[in-house]
């Protein structure tokens, strides 16, 4: 009953998807109610007539999880039956991963697994026992996703079991906030480069993000510190307009670099008052917002190497060569 329980109710939020699947549940999975004798199909579909593509032993642990479909939502699960609940069980299918091959297995041989030993070579070819050093250690300043078919669970703490905050697609580019192990599996506490949840992913599926200028950014961004102290890289002017209707005029800026992209451009406005302006990767982020200009909105548009950016009513115009250099 629990493993119906759970190819049912673990995935109650998901209805049919596509065949590629949900990526959902449990980041791996453990064969569960297969004979000592027998073993669990990998199937090129999800359908009991598609071709073998391979078999797991009874009672294997660490299947990767690749995404499920099938089933009962949330409230068809109240409505139905024992009956009915079990023969949904049975429809529903899971992609997994497992020695080298990808298919598709019935879910209600699945149980909620662990993750392989820390010696299994994950897809980045990084040991999972490595722990990845922050950038405060000379470790890389962002991650991409690699290495996961569908997406890399965002977790809200560093376990497999722990609630789901987001799920980001392979090349998704990450904050590295620091790495720890944990149960001896490495996770990495990350946010992604321009805002959103953060929490923990297994460090297996990042590896170190190329910048824009073809550059592996390593060590803190300290480029907001350095501009705050008046610590240029470069001064000159820029376009820029203070209020709704004003012309374009010059204002003398200053740059401060940490490199890849990553850099604070601090601006002179026409009524001699300063506007911060803060890039990651190349590209515009936020600003030096405030309760006393109203917390006004900013937005911004890349025209090829040119970026316009708008903080309420000022107008900047940015080209990548103030933040790259050259």
């Amino acid at each position: 009953m629990r493993t119906v329980l759970f190819a049912c109710l673990l995935f109650v939020a998901a209805s049919i998807q596509s065949a590629f699947g949900e990526a959902d549940g449990p980041d791996f999975f453990r064969v569960v109610n297969v004979a000592a004798d027998d073993a669990l199909n990998i199937r090129t579909a999800p359908d009991a007539d598609a071709d073998r593509i391979g078999a797991i032993p009874p009672d294997t642990d660490g299947v990767r999880n690749l995404g499920c479909q099938g089933g009962l939502g949330f409230a068809e699960w109240e409505k139905a039956t024992p009956a009915e609940r079990e023969a949904a069980a049975r429809n529903r299918w899971c992609r997994v991963s497992w020695g080298g091959v990808e298919g598709w297995v019935a879910a209600r041989f699945l149980a909620e697994g662990a993750a392989p030993a820390a010696t299994e070579m994950p897809a980045t070819g990084v040991p999972a026992a490595d722990v990845p050093a922050a950038p405060e250690d000379g470790g890389p300043r962002n991650w991409e996703v690699a290495g996961v078919a569908t997406a890399l669970n965002l977790r809200e703490e560093p376990s497999t079991t722990a609630r789901v905050l987001a799920r980001y697609v392979p090349g998704t580019i990450l904050s590295n906030l620091g790495c720890r192990r944990v149960e001896g599996r490495a996770w990495c506490d990350v946010q992604e480069v321009g805002g959103g949840p953060r929490g923990f992913v297994a460090a297996d599926y990042l590896r170190p993000a190329v910048a824009p200028d073809g550059a592996v950014a390593a060590g803190p961004d300290e480029s907001s510190l350095r501009a705050g102290q008046g610590d240029f890289d470069a001064t000159g002017k820029v376009p820029c307009a203070q209020y709704p209707g004003q012309p374009m005029a010059q204002c003398d800026f200053g740059v401060a670099r940490s490199g890849g992209g990553d850099a604070t451009v601090v601006v002179t406005r026409p009524d001699g008052t300063r506007r911060a302006l803060f890039f990651a990767r190349g590209r515009f982020v936020s600003a030096d917002t405030s309760q006393a200009d109203g917390y006004p909105a900013v937005g911004s548009e890349k025209q090829s190497d040119l970026n316009r950016i708008s903080v309420g009513d000022e107008r900047y115009e940015i080209p990548d060569a103030v933040i790259f250099g050259g």
